[in-house]
C-alpha cells in the first residue's frame, strides 16, 4: 500500500504547480513550494519502508524532516498572507521563527541532535534524540498558529469567510485522519493503515488550492467547475482501485472482489458523483449560490404568456424571495386610471394580498426611483423614504436594495429587497444578475403596452427630436450670423476710413474730380459687403424661408473670410461661369463654415486647405478639402450622428464641439435637396464633395434681377 505514496506526491505537485499558474504570485509560489515539499516527505516515506535497501536511510530520514519543517512553515505563511487584503507578514516573530527554523534545519543535517535512521534486521530503527520533542513541539505551534490565523481571518474578512472555511475543512480533516490512523489504531496494534493518516495530507492542499484559485466561490464559471469535479472523481478512483489491488496482494480472492466491485461501482457512480460535487453539494454548503442562467429561463416561462402587471410583479417578488431568501420585501406597483395612465403607486406586501399604504406620483421615493439607472441600496435614498421603510421592518437600509422596473411609458413599478436571512449584504454579482433580470422586464411590459400608445410615443419623441434639430440650426446660424455681422463691422471699416481720408484731401475743384474715383470704388466696395450680410441674414424673422439664387461662390468667399488666422496653406478653385444655386445664403453660410472650420481643425501640423467649385450636369458642385489626419472606416458612417464629436474619437474632425455640427450639415443639405459625400484616406486627408441643384438655364436671369430689384430702395 505505500505505493499509493507516488500518485498521492504526482497529485500534490500537480495542484501547486496548477495554482501557481492560475494566481501566479507570492501566495501561489509559497503554495507551490510547501507542495513539493509535502510530496517530498511522502516520497521519503515509501522509500524508508519500500528501499531500505537501495536508499540511505539517515539522509532520508533527515529529508523527510527537514520536508515537514518547510511545510510547517509553509502552511503558516499561507495563512498569514490570506485573504489578499492580508499584509505579508513582518515583524520580530517572523525573524525569530526564520532563525528557530534554520536552527532546526542545521540541528538534523549535521548532527543527531533531533534524531537518526539506522538499518537493523531489514527494519528502518528511528532514534529519536533529545531534540526530537522540542522539534514536535515546535511544528505543533506551527500548525497551531496557522489554524489560529485562518480563524482570525474568518472572523475578520466576511467577504472571504466561505474560502477561509474550506481551508479550515482541509486542515481539519488531515488533523482528524492523522489522529485516527497514526495515533488511535497504532495504541491498539494496528498499524497496517498507517499510510492512510500520511495520504490524509493531500486535504489541507487540495481546499487549499479551491479557495486559492477562486476570485470569488460565486462566480466560478462552468469550466472550472466540471473540471474541478472531474480532478476530483479520478483522484477517488485511483485511491480505491489501488487500495483494492494492495488487499489483492494479501488477500487474492477478497481483493479480486473488490476490484470488480470497485469497478462497477465507480461505473455507474461517477457521473452522478460529479453532478454532485458542481450542483447539489455546491448549492448545500455555498451560502446565497444560484444559477441566473436557471432563473431566468424559469421566469420565463412563468411570464411569458402573463398579462396582468401585478401578477409579473408578484412572481417576480416570489422568484427573487426564494433566490436570495430574504426576511421581508415589498412592491411598490403603478395604479392605472381607465386611460391607462399611472394614477398612484401602491405599496403591496410580499404576498399581494393587501396594500400597505399609497403615495402620489409626485413621492421622493418615485422621482427617486425614475432617475434610477441601476438597483440601489436602501441607504442611499432620502431619510424620508428610509423612514418609510424602516416601519415596514427594513431596519438596515444598507442591506436592502430597492430595484426599479420602467416600461416605454412610466415607471411600472419598484421591488424593495430586505435583510436576506444568511445577513449577507447584496454583492456586485447579484446587481449585475438584476440589472439583467430587469432588462428582461421591460421587454415583457413593453410587449404589454397598446400599441396606440407606442406610437403615440413615437411620434412624440419624433416631434422632440425635430424641434431640438430645429433649435440648434437656429443657434448655428444665429451663431453664424453674429460672426458675419462682426465681420462685416470691420470690414466696412477700411473703404469709410479710405473715403475719409479723401474727402479731407479735397481743397479744390481739381483735387475733387481726382478722388472721385477713389470714393465712388470705396463706396462700391462698402456696398458689396453690405449687400453680402443683407443676403445671409434674410428671411431670419419670418420663420419660413423661401429657397432662391444664391452665388455659392460668393457664400464660399464669405464663409473663407470669416476663418481664423492660422498657419496652414489655402488653395482656392473657383469656377468663373459657376451657375447660381437655389438656396437659403444663411443656412448655407452655416454650412460651408462648418466645413472649413473642421477642415482646418483636422490638421494638427501645417497643411493645405482646398476649396474648389464647379458645374457639373445641372448640379453646382463643390469641394472643400484638407491634408489632415483622415477618418477610419469604421468611423465614416458615425460622423453624421448626432452627439459624435471628432475630438473625442480622434477621427480629425470637430464636430461643433457637441458633436451636433456634420449632423446640422447634413440636414442643411438634406433641405436644398442636394447631397454631401465623404471620402477619406487616414494619414492624408479627407475631402467633402456637396452637390445643389442648380438654377435652370432659362431662369438665371430673371432670378438674378429679381435679387437685385429686392436690394434697391
Amino acid at each position: 500500500m505505500n505505493y499509493i505514496f507516488i500518485p498521492n506526491a504526482v497529485v500534490l505537485v500537480l495542484l501547486g504547480w496548477y495554482t501557481w499558474r492560475q494566481r501566479p504570485g507570492r501566495l501561489a509560489s509559497v503554495y507551490l513550494v510547501t507542495n513539493i515539499c509535502v510530496a517530498t516527505w511522502a516520497l521519503c516515506v515509501l522509500a524508508l519502508h519500500e528501499w531500505q535497501n537501495i536508499v540511505p536511510i539517515n539522509q532520508m530520514s533527515q529529508l523527510q524532516l527537514i520536508s515537514a519543517l518547510i511545510f510547517g512553515n509553509g502552511f503558516l505563511y499561507i495563512s498569514l498572507l490570506y485573504p489578499p487584503v492580508c499584509r505579508p507578514p513582518r515583524g520580530l516573530l517572523n525573524a525569530v521563527n526564520l532563525i528557530v527554523a534554520t536552527g532546526f534545519s542545521g540541528l538534523i543535517l549535521f548532527s543527531d541532535f533531533v534524531s537518526q535512521a539506522q538499518l537493523q534486521d531489514g527494519v528502518v530503527v528511528f532514534l529519536d534524540g533529545p531534540g526530537y520533542l522540542i522539534y514536535t513541539l515546535y511544528l505543533t505551534v506551527i500548525g497551531a498558529s496557522a489554524i489560529g490565523n485562518l480563524i482570525l481571518s474568518y472572523r475578520r474578512y466576511d467577504e472571504f469567510r466561505v474560502r477561509v472555511a474550506y481551508m479550515l475543512t482541509g486542515l481539519g480533516l488531515f488533523i482528524v485522519m492523522a489522529i485516527i490512523f497514526d495515533l488511535i489504531l497504532p495504541l491498539y496494534g494496528n498499524y497496517s493503515l498507517l499510510a492512510v493518516g500520511h495520504l490524509s495530507s493531500v486535504f489541507p492542499s487540495l481546499f487549499f488550492a479551491y479557495a486559492i484559485t477562486k476570485h470569488d466561490l460565486l462566480d466560478i464559471t462552468v469550466v472550472v467547475q466540471r473540471n474541478t469535479a472531474k480532478i476530483i472523481v479520478s483522484l477517488l478512483i485511483v485511491v480505491t482501485l489501488f487500495m483494492a489491488f494492495e488487499l489483492s496482494l494479501v488477500q487474492p480472492a477478497a481483493g479480486a472482489v473488490a476490484i470488480c466491485l470497485t469497478g462497477l461501482i465507480w461505473a455507474f457512480c461517477a457521473h452522478r458523483l460529479e453532478v454532485l460535487l458542481v450542483t447539489t453539494a455546491r448549492r448545500k454548503f455555498v451560502r446565497s449560490w444560484y444559477d441566473t442562467d436557471t432563473i431566468m429561463d424559469r421566469l420565463a416561462g412563468t411570464l411569458e404568456l402573463e398579462t396582468s402587471r401585478r401578477d409579473i410583479f408578484r412572481k417576480l417578488l416570489k422568484e427573487l424571495d426564494s433566490t436570495f431568501e430574504l426576511e421581508r420585501a415589498h412592491a411598490v406597483v403603478a395604479v392605472r386610471d381607465e386611460d391607462e395612465h399611472a394614477q398612484e403607486y401602491a405599496i403591496l406586501d410580499s404576498d399581494f394580498l393587501s396594500v400597505l399604504v399609497t403615495v402620489p406620483l409626485d413621492d421622493e421615493l418615485i422621482e427617486h426611483c425614475r432617475a434610477q439607472r441601476a438597483p440601489e441600496s436602501l441607504a442611499d435614498f432620502p431619510l424620508v423614504v428610509q423612514q418609510r421603510f424602516a416601519e415596514l421592518g427594513h431596519d438596515d437600509p444598507a442591506k436592502c436594495l430597492v430595484v426599479s422596473f420602467p416600461s416605454p411609458e412610466m415607471l411600472e413599478g419598484i421591488l424593495v429587497l430586505g435583510e436576506r436571512s444568511n445577513q449577507d449584504v447584496f454583492s456586485r454579482r447579484d446587481r449585475q444578475f438584476l440589472v439583467r433580470l430587469v432588462s428582461y422586464v421591460s421587454a415583457i411590459l413593453y410587449r404589454l403596452t397598446p400599441f396606440e400608445k407606442l406610437e403615440q410615443l413615437y411620434f412624440e419623441n419624433q416631434r422632440r427630436l425635430h424641434e431640438a434639430e430645429i433649435q440648434l440650426v437656429r443657434s448655428e446660424k444665429s451663431k453664424a450670423i453674429a460672426h458675419a455681422t462682426r465681420q462685416a463691422h470691420h470690414e466696412i471699416r477700411t473703404p469709410l476710413n479710405i473715403i475719409r481720408m479723401s474727402v479731407r484731401r479735397i481743397t479744390d475743384m481739381s483735387t475733387a474730380e481726382r478722388y472721385k474715383n477713389i470714393v465712388e470704388q470705396q463706396i462700391e466696395r462698402a456696398m458689396e459687403i453690405v449687400e453680402e450680410t443683407l443676403l445671409i441674414t434674410t428671411g431670419e424673422e419670418t420663420g419660413h424661408v423661401r429657397l432662391q439664387p444664391v452665388d455659392i461662390n460668393h457664400i464660399l468667399q464669405r464663409s473663407y473670410r470669416l476663418l481664423p488666422e492660422n498657419e496652414h496653406r489655402s488653395r482656392i478653385s473657383l469656377a468663373e461661369d459657376l451657375p447660381r444655386a437655389m438656396g437659403i445664403a444663411g443656412e448655407l453660410q452655416v454650412l460651408f463654415s462648418n466645413l472649413l472650420k473642421n477642415a482646418i481643425e483636422a490638421m494638427s501640423r501645417p497643411g493645405t486647405l482646398s476649396i474648389s467649385s464647379r458645374s457639373e450636369r445641372g448640379e453646382v458642385v463643390v469641394e472643400v478639402a484638407d491634408t489632415g489626419e483622415g477618418i477610419p472606416p469604421e468611423l465614416r458612417e458615425k460622423i453624421w450622428e448626432p452627439y459624435f464629436s471628432g475630438k473625442v474619437t480622434a477621427v480629425g474632425n470637430s464636430t461643433a464641439r457637441r458633436g451636433w455640427g456634420l449632423t446640422i450639415c447634413n440636414r442643411i443639405i438634406s433641405e436644398h435637396h442636394g447631397t454631401i459625400q465623404v471620402s477619406s484616406v487616414p494619414g492624408e486627408g479627407t475631402v467633402f464633395t456637396i452637390r445643389l441643384p442648380a438654377v435652370p438655364e432659362e431662369t438665371r436671369k430673371g432670378a438674378g434681377e429679381a435679387s437685385l430689384g429686392s436690394l434697391l430702395p
